[in-house]
């Protein structure tokens, strides 16, 4: 081998390490760069996007703050962070004025911790779907309150009376209705009509109401 194709052989190796050194050196670092700035960019773009969303659906609410406040004063309304009997009494004696029916009597037992459904219990249910459970509910902070409510009336009236307390500002639900009809003047009982006649019927009304606790 002569020393002219030595040193092509060497200048050819030489410029080989030197591409290879320029790539690992230089190229490479600075393509890396570029990959993670782009990367980057990608994020920042794809979070601006998001924050967008977020700031336009905030917009939105401010715009519909009173309505949202009315709600949370209504819900509040429906179950208070307290007994709070006596209001509750003062919108079925309204209820009952309205309906045109007499209430005889009120009976308020003692709160009790609220019974989450059990998955035994819910798999008894008719209904194909899952009960709605909340974390934030929980045996501490929620409480029922039995309630017994004696009402005399027409028979249709009691009846649009238990519509109205179901649907009134205080959340109550009601699990039983009996009825039968009411003592004449005479101390004779009749019999309760059940196609909605005017038939006066004593009735009585249990349920529960509710309080969240703060």
């Amino acid at each position: 081998m002569n020393k002219n194709r030595m040193w092509v052989i060497g200048s050819v190796l030489a410029m080989a390490v030197t591409v290879a050194a320029g790539w690992l050196i230089g190229i490479s670092p600075q393509l890396a760069t570029v990959a993670s700035a782009n990367s980057d960019r990608a994020n920042v773009i794809a979070s601006n996007t998001r924050n967008g969303i977020l700031l336009a659906k905030l917009k939105r609410d401010y715009e519909n703050i009173d309505a949202l406040k009315n709600q949370v004063a209504t819900l509040h309304e429906s179950v208070p962070t307290s007994a709070d009997v006596s209001s509750f009494v003062t919108e079925l004696n309204t209820l009952a004025n309205a309906r045109k029916v007499t209430l005889k009597s009120i009976n308020v037992s003692d709160a009790r911790a609220y019974t989450p459904m059990t998955q035994a219990a819910a798999a008894k249910t008719t209904t194909s779907s899952s009960p709605q459970t909340n974390p934030k509910i929980t045996t501490t902070n929620f409480v029922t309150i039995p309630v017994t409510i004696g009402v005399t009336g027409d028979y249709s009236k009691v009846l649009d009376f238990v519509n109205d307390v179901q649907l009134g500002r205080r959340l109550f639900l009601v699990s039983t209705l009996s009825s039968m009809g009411a003592t004449n003047s005479k101390g004779v009982k009749g019999s309760p009509t059940t196609s909605g006649g005017s038939q006066r019927v004593d009735s009585t009304i249990a349920g529960f109401m509710y309080v969240l606790l703060s």
